[in-house]
């Protein structure tokens, strides 16, 4: 009976966690992973590079364009979920939790899955023809890009422009955060536009959208009433 229990809470894990938190444990965990095996077997001598993952282990997981055109296409997928040192790390799990909070309200979590997963593979994808064979490239950005045109063409769509303009605000900051000379400028802008366009394919969405919709129009249905 004990291993019923033990088997059907292994098995309800994944189920029982939203998509954003998901995917935060995976990030988390492949970040950990990486950064102890940077510093087993690849010593570093100071502080800053204590959290800096090796580009020998980010050749390997993240997306080495010549490792891609050489048959590596895991890479695509793999290099989505991979962080480059702890800023970059902390400041994409911050970003994801503002806009995917907010994304699996509205959306089921296949859907907002379909979002981040689409939204970084194209990110992914565009970086392999728009950079040099040996361009090293990692992070959760793309997907995160996506979930924000999500939650920007939700607002749209309900008419919320005070909503429509904080997202765009926070986007700015999230913009900001990642600024340099190493950002990916075409994964960000890849998965933002396929975030404004996947949500349009979906029929329906979560019952609280709908819900929400129908409050509103009984709302103008009741001003309309007493006008």
């Amino acid at each position: 009976m004990v291993e019923e229990d033990k088997e059907f809470t292994f098995k309800s894990f994944w189920r029982t966690n939203l998509p954003t938190r998901n995917i935060f444990l995976i990030i988390l965990v492949v970040y950990i992973i990486l950064s102890i095996l940077t510093i087993v077997f690849y010593p570093i001598y100071d502080l800053i590079s204590l959290f800096t993952i090796s580009n020998e282990l980010l050749a390997t997981v993240g997306q080495a364009n010549w490792r891609v055109y050489e048959g590596h296409i895991y890479q695509l997928f793999t290099s989505i979920f991979v962080h480059t040192n702890l800023i970059h790390f902390l400041s994409n799990s911050l970003f994801l939790f503002i806009y995917g909070l907010r994304a699996e309200e509205k959306f089921f979590s296949w859907q907002y899955y379909l979002i981040f997963i689409l939204s970084g593979l194209l990110g992914s994808i565009l970086t392999l023809f728009a950079f040099g064979l040996a361009t090293i490239s990692a992070g959760a950005s793309g997907g995160i890009f996506g979930l924000l045109g999500a939650d920007l063409i939700l607002a749209y769509q309900e008419e919320k422009k005070k909503s429509l303009w904080i997202y765009i605000g926070i986007g700015a900051i999230f913009l900001g955060f990642s600024a340099g000379i190493n950002v990916n400028v075409f994964a960000h802008a890849i998965g933002l536009i396929s975030g404004l366009i996947i949500p349009l394919i979906f029929k329906k969405r979560k019952l609280s959208t709908i819900i929400e919709d129908s409050e509103q129009l009984e709302e103008k249905e009741d001003k309309h009433y007493f006008s």
